[in-house]
């Protein structure tokens, strides 16, 4: 019977120094939180993303395991009322087609403390504090006129005339802030028990997320380019 333990323990313990000492993996999280100043008040919605980063494996002069990170999380959400909404899509860039959002914390804290030869990634855990996204790191902000219609998405220009042009007067983006979570201790983390939780959910706003009509050929290849990059922007891993 201890034999067998033994066996069973084996490979965990195998699989333990490898993660922690051989090709380790270091997770940080973020809330991103926007808000809006609308004819009704202050509106504001947020969202914690969950990002892992693994360094390349080298010996020799050799990188013989790549390295890489995996974003996990959903669009930030904001209900501004009369039947009006903003979507902080987990993308970049003007067509929402910018999908590498790893590094948006490593952007905002400016890779603080980072040693030039070296990867942000061991020290991402480290950073703490909010920050407030500008510019092109400000994720890509999108609107469905008809949530209920998935061809109704457009891109919001994160200006004051782009959120006129979308939304009418009185509407004005205010801020999109940063700020990093705890993570928790693994492997607890992964049922949701210490750390902050990932958010989830957003399926229940936008309730034709999981229509294989909507999301699978031929509807999907129906639908206009940019809605298609919205829609895959709205969750990570989309399934």
């Amino acid at each position: 019977m201890r034999r067998l333990l033994l066996l069973c323990l084996l490979p965990l313990a195998a699989w333990v120094v490898w993660t922690t000492f051989i090709w380790p993996s270091y997770e940080h999280r973020f809330r991103i939180t926007i808000a809006v100043e609308t004819p009704e008040g202050l509106k504001q919605g947020s969202s914690v993303w969950s990002v892992s980063c693994t360094e390349p494996v080298r010996g020799g002069g050799w990188s013989f395991m790549t390295g890489g990170c995996t974003t996990v999380g959903e669009a930030v959400f904001v209900d501004l009322g009369q039947g009006r909404n903003l979507i902080g899509l987990m993308a970049r860039g003007a067509l929402g087609d910018g999908v590498d959002v790893y590094d948006i914390a490593a952007v905002a804290f400016d890779r603080q403390g980072v040693p030039k030869d070296r990867f942000w990634y061991p020290y991402a855990p480290t950073w703490s504090g909010v920050r407030e996204l500008r510019g092109n790191n400000i994720p890509t902000l999108a609107s469905f006129s008809d949530l209920n219609d998935p061809a109704t998405g457009r891109v919001v220009p994160a200006t004051d005339a782009g959120f006129a042009s979308a939304f009418g007067p009185g509407y004005h983006l205010m801020s999109v802030t940063l700020e990093a979570v705890p993570v928790g201790l693994w492997p607890f983390n992964l049922i949701g028990v210490g750390g902050t939780p990932v958010t989830r959910g957003i399926e229940a706003r936008v309730k034709w997320m999981d229509d294989p009509n909507i999301i699978d050929n031929p509807g999907w290849m129906r639908l206009p380019e940019i809605t298609r990059n919205i829609i895959q922007a709205l969750r990570k891993p989309y399934r």
